[in-house]
């Protein structure tokens, strides 16, 4: 391990005992379990719903309950294969995963009325105001709200809607690893999930037999309560050992149909002072391993005289923190790399000033390479390329979804600017190489451009629609480019990162000569592309520098073309420096 990792570890505390304390006297806890004791009430001689609307205003609390029987011999694990509803969580790496059988039998047997649960709280959450959603429920009734949570933040949209938050009470574990690792690709929803877990209460184990122990993973914030205290964790290693270990103290003959009483543990707990604790530990070496001590004997994992247990466990958990730290510092890490990233591009931009300043435009000023400045810019080139495509492979793995999840908005904008910025470079380097046909099948693109640019029009798509809707209530709708991108024009790119593989394909049908007819068509087609991104404003005016590469097909195309011709007219007629003053339309 580095000296500075070491430092880091060896300073750093775990805050478990803190969040432990801060969670135990806040209100959505209380509202979750009042909610649990309220639907107990509701009509008790009668067959029990699986859930109720307890607090239909701001909190909505919507609490789920434990059907007679429904704990009983099902502590096996579903594939995903075999159920339905939950594809959206699947993704490249994790294409299945498993959820527990009673689970989600219960889950199936009520979709008819989740369904109408769901598409209600949808709505609810479009409004001006959209209201917070507790979503709450004991035993294997936390699972089912566990598994509705996951469904509902499939429908909401996050960006608008207040994320719901799921509060459980001894609840079983519901996945397995593979899950909980489609629950983490959505950066956001493991902090909807709160689950509250007494080392007395034997119902979270019920189904961790010796077959099944290993199988099950969690996932979300614990909250793991004793006699002694409480404290918050996220690792699942070790919320795991918690359960294996708590387990021989739990009540094996509890009826998990009947609850066991978190309400006066909660109440409790907010009396209860631990100040005292650390009387016991003695000898501490650091402020992490007293941090640790701390946590393990507030919620009742070994006594303070297991010394061997409490060094074991110790050990454990400081390997475990390390682990998140170094995951942490790895993110840390790539932020750098991201800022990296914003001092090439910048580069780029000095370098792209400087060559059209010199008439040839940075895409030929690149292609020439006769100076130090093309070979920084080289450098810089591989690095942007070596830095996006691990970002679109990390990214592209993870779930489809609006929500963290395929693309934020503005991982796509920086993407289509390096794409636009960079891919011209490279197109430079494939053709001085003697490349050809680079957007072919058969071509040298790499992947990941074709993605950025794929991702790019879905998301134009998106917004013409959204740009349509709006116009059909105006009586004059507007037609052509934006102002602002004619405006812009001067110092724009080309939307089309490909446009100087479109120009170079062009030179070399006219470079062969003796144009059969399918070269003509070629040419002619080329032209058309042309014409239609003049009057889009979607290239760059660069290309008309003299000595581009566009105005060299230009200056041996202009022979062959019809003079009738929209692009020879307003290439004779001063066409160039209206459309570099915004004034061509």
């Amino acid at each position: 391990m580095p000296e500075s990792l070491k430092m880091t570890v060896k300073n750093r505390f775990s805050s478990g005992l803190e969040s432990g304390n801060l969670v135990v006297n806040s209100d959505p806890v209380h509202q979750a379990w009042c909610a649990i004791e309220q639907q107990r009430q509701i009509n008790p001689n009668a067959e029990p719903s699986l859930y109720n609307e307890i607090q239909p205003e701001n909190p909505i609390v919507i609490a789920f309950g434990t059907p007679p029987g429904s704990l009983q011999g099902q502590e096996g694990l579903v594939s995903s294969k075999d159920f339905a509803h939950f594809e959206f969580l699947c993704n490249k790496s994790n294409p299945v995963f498993c959820i527990n059988e009673a689970a989600i039998k219960l889950f199936q047997s009520h979709y008819s009325d989740l369904l109408v649960l769901k598409n209600k709280l949808v709505e609810n959450s479009k409004g001006k105001t959209p209201p917070l959603i507790i979503i709450t429920g004991q035993s294997l009734g936390g699972s089912i709200a566990t598994l509705f949570t996951l469904w509902l933040l499939e429908g909401l949209n996050l960006s608008k809607a207040k994320r719901p938050f799921c509060i459980t009470f001894g609840s079983p574990l519901v996945g397995d690893e593979h899950l909980r690792k489609c629950v983490l690709e959505f950066s956001t929803w493991k902090y909807c999930f709160l689950h509250i877990i007494s080392n007395q209460d034997h119902t979270p184990k019920i189904f961790m037999s010796q077959n099944t122990t290993g199988a099950y993973k969690p996932f979300g914030t614990f909250l793991l309560c004793s006699a002694s205290g409480c404290a918050c964790s996220e690792d699942p290693d070790f919320i795991l050992e918690q359960f294996v270990t708590t387990n021989s103290h739990s009540a094996q003959t509890q009826d998990p149909n009947l609850g066991f009483p978190y309400g006066q543990i909660l109440e409790d707990l907010k009396r209860k002072a631990l100040c005292n604790v650390f009387k016991s530990i003695g000898g501490l070496r650091d402020p992490l391993e007293a941090s640790i001590i701390t946590q393990i004997l507030a919620i009742g994992a070994v006594s303070p005289q297991s010394c061997m247990d409490i060094d074991n466990l110790v050990g454990k958990m400081k390997r475990h923190e390390t682990k998140l730290l170094i995951q942490k510092m790895k993110n840390w890490d790539s932020d750098n790399k991201f800022n990296d990233v914003k001092i090439h591009m910048a580069y780029l931009e000095w370098y792209k000033k400087e060559s059209k300043d010199k008439g040839y435009g940075y895409y030929d000023m690149y292609r020439k390479k006769e100076k130090p400045a093309d070979v920084k810019v080289n450098e810089y080139k591989k690095k942007l390329m070596n830095y996006w495509e691990d970002s679109v492979t990390e990214i592209e793995d993870r779930p489809q979804l609006e929500e963290g999840a395929y693309l934020r908005l503005r991982w796509l904008y920086a993407g289509t600017t390096y794409r636009r910025m960079v891919e011209p470079l490279h197109i430079a380097d494939y053709y001085k190489d003697g490349g050809e046909n680079y957007q072919t099948e058969d071509g040298k693109r790499p992947k990941h451009f074709t993605l950025f640019e794929k991702l790019h029009q879905e998301k134009q798509e998106q917004e013409k629609k959204k740009k349509q809707e709006t116009q059909k209530q105006e009586e004059k709708p507007e037609s052509g480019p934006r102002k602002s991108k004619r405006k812009n024009v001067g110092s724009s790119l080309n939307d089309d990162s490909c446009f100087w593989a479109r120009v170079e394909e062009a030179l070399i049908l006219l470079k062969n000569g003796g144009l059969t007819t399918d070269d003509k068509r070629k040419l002619k087609e080329f032209e058309d592309y042309v014409w239609i991104a003049l009057k889009n404003y979607a290239v760059s005016p660069e290309i008309f520098l003299k000595k581009s590469s566009f105005m060299k097909w230009w200056n041996e195309y202009k022979g062959i073309v019809e003079s009738s011709s929209s692009l020879s007219h307003f290439m004779k007629n001063g066409g160039p420096k209206e459309y570099e003053e915004g004034k061509f339309t």
